[in-house]
């Protein structure tokens, strides 16, 4: 009897040794499990910040190959500007020398002189447009920002500009159809508004035609920009030129003899406007000629009574 008994409690030990083993495995099953499903959570957490991390220094690495294309093209385009304005500004020199290295000016014909005198005139007045340009372009390049905006009436700046071409208007026969409202102010770069201007408008004389119209007009959005309009009446511009000036090198349009300049303000024009969130856009006006769009950024508006 003693034996049997011990036998059944012999069994009921291994019974519950058994159930204790069981319970103690899958105890240690779940915790297991626990830890790998942790674990497995902070990989995929971490395999989320890894893949972050490569999508940004994706964008980075694109960004910084924008970055080191347009520091190649603004390279490009200081070389340009500086090889342009270097030669063209040795042009009233060699013609100074020339005329200084006459022994007896008197002996001169009195026509040729005037013509000499006449063609220095004429190299003066282009050099010092292009070094005042350049210089201002210059000094837009040593800024980060350009901040010394005013407040300005756009037609009276306008008026200013035409005044200065008053005898190329009158001998080219051309019509000033100015539409801007003479009450309209803009906070803007005044010096920038006034070189734009006059390149805009110079273009619109040299390459309109004789007897023909120049229009200016003002688009107004209160919310957002303000826009000028430029049209004259004149050759239309071939799909290449009309490329270049808007996305390419602008300076590239070929001039004649009697159209000639430094070749680089609208250039210049494009890349001061872009400092102060500006923009320039050619278009064809089929039939008629070529129009202007100039666009700035709205930041204040005074009506004068």
């Amino acid at each position: 009897m003693l034996i049997y008994y011990l036998k059944i409690v012999q069994s009921q030990t291994i019974i519950t040794l058994l159930i204790v083993g069981i319970v103690i495995s899958k105890t240690l099953i779940g915790v297991l499990i626990y830890f790998l499903i942790r674990k497995n959570r902070l990989l995929k957490v971490e395999q989320l910040k890894l893949t972050t991390a490569n999508s940004i220094l994706s964008e980075q690495a694109i960004r910084i190959h924008h970055y080191n294309e347009e520091l190649k093209i603004a390279e490009s385009f200081k070389t340009k500007v500086l090889s342009i304005a270097s030669h063209d500004l040795r042009a009233p020199f060699a013609s100074v020398e020339i005329l200084l290295a006459i022994d007896d000016i008197s002996l001169v014909d009195k026509e040729d002189l005037k013509l000499i005198f006449l063609n220095l005139k004429g190299q003066v007045a282009r050099s010092r447009t292009m070094l005042e340009e350049v210089l201002l372009w210059t000094e837009s390049q040593l800024r980060d920002k350009l901040e010394n905006t005013e407040n300005c009436n756009i037609c009276a700046q306008i008026d200013a500009v035409l005044g200065i071409y008053t005898l190329e208007i009158q001998r080219f026969n051309i019509q000033i159809i100015n539409s801007v409202n003479p009450d309209f102010w803009a906070d803007t770069h005044k010096g920038i508004l006034a070189f734009v201007l006059r390149n805009v408008i110079s273009n619109a004389i040299k390459y309109g035609r004789v007897g023909g119209s120049i229009v200016l007009q003002l688009i107004d959005d209160p919310s957002d920009r303000w826009e000028l309009i430029v049209s004259n009446e004149g050759e239309e511009l071939t799909s290449e030129v009309l490329h270049n000036l808007n996305f390419v090198n602008s300076w590239d349009r070929k001039k004649s003899e009697s159209k000639n300049g430094a070749g680089l303000g609208i250039s210049l024009c494009k890349d001061l406007i872009k400092r102060i969130d500006g923009k320039m856009q050619f278009e064809n006006q089929h039939g008629t000629g070529v129009s202007v769009r100039i666009s700035f950024p709205r930041k204040a508006y005074q009506a004068v009574s």
